[in-house]
């Protein structure tokens, strides 16, 4: 959600609504549309409840919004839409959010438990709340039967992405290897591979690589892509943000170098931050 003023919609609840997949009690239409937000991988038809729009209706004054949903419980609407509805009317997400949700609500109609799981891991990680998406991970990984090796495939590959996006290796190369074991997984391998080759020194890699046939093929288009990678790094407004710093480190300017020196690196501790706040709620 974009850091923006929004007023808030309708009246506070007197009663609240309990909402039972997050056991929470919600007091207002902005706590609700949180709850939508955040959890619709959990949601499902059972979303379109009488219940909820007479709560919307007289404990938040909403008669208008109530209406549109009432219209569509009656004419058996959509998860997808009743959540949208509710998401457009109060203003607190923008259009690409509210798709993002409605897609993923459209996606729950077909997928079991497991799948929802993960489809909340995944949408943690590209959020980038990577220790969260492990946690996800790993509940899938506890919970699924161990015979659903798709599944149990996807879930490994997709942690190993996570970890490594946190550096760290030798996680993400054990579950890529978990991966590609499970299901003979060629994603996944290359992931194994890629994740090797940032690992190890490069005459380390060379002699992985060489030592096995499928390893040397596949490392041969991984460095084309890693090629690729790098030319468009280099292009990036971050490494002409980077190349411009250095450049001041030996001009009369070196007091400029080391205030922007700083604010790189305050800004990487930010982020090392949230990830460490993050982890305090696992």
């Amino acid at each position: 959600m974009t850091n923006r003023l929004i007023a808030c919609v309708g009246s506070i609840a007197e009663k609240p609504f309990y909402f039972e997949k997050v056991y929470a009690n919600l007091y207002s239409i902005e706590e609700l549309c949180y709850v939508l937000y955040e959890n619709a991988f959990l949601i499902d038809k059972d979303i379109l409840d009488v219940k909820l729009v007479e709560w919307i209706d007289t404990q938040c004054k909403l008669h208008d919004l109530a209406t549109n949903l009432y219209t569509l419980i009656n004419t058996n609407g959509l998860p997808s839409s009743f959540v949208g509805t509710i998401l457009e009317y109060t203003g607190l997400y923008t259009k690409d959010e509210i798709e993002k949700a409605e897609s993923i609500l459209k996606m729950n109609v077909t997928m079991n438990v497991f799948e929802k799981w993960k489809a909340k891991a995944d949408f943690l990680y590209e959020n980038r709340h990577f220790l969260l998406a492990i946690k996800e991970y790993k509940r899938v990984l506890s919970e699924v039967n161990e015979d659903d090796f798709e599944i149990i495939s996807k879930v490994y590959n997709n942690m190993g992405v996570t970890y490594m996006a946190l550096y760290l290796y030798d996680s993400a190369i054990e579950c890529f290897k978990k991966a590609f074991e499970i299901s003979n997984d060629k994603t996944a391998y290359k992931h194994y591979l890629a994740a090797m080759r940032l690992k190890l020194t490069e005459d380390e890699y060379i002699r992985l690589v060489a030592d096995e046939e499928d390893a040397y093929k596949m490392s041969v288009s991984l460095e084309t892509e890693f090629e690729e990678c790098k030319a468009r790094f280099e292009e990036s407004d971050i490494a002409n943000r980077l190349k411009e710093t250095f450049a001041l480190k030996n001009s009369d300017s070196q007091s400029l170098y080391y205030e922007e020196l700083t604010r790189l690196t305050d800004s990487l501790k930010n982020d090392y931050r949230d990830i460490a706040l993050e982890a305090e709620t696992m």
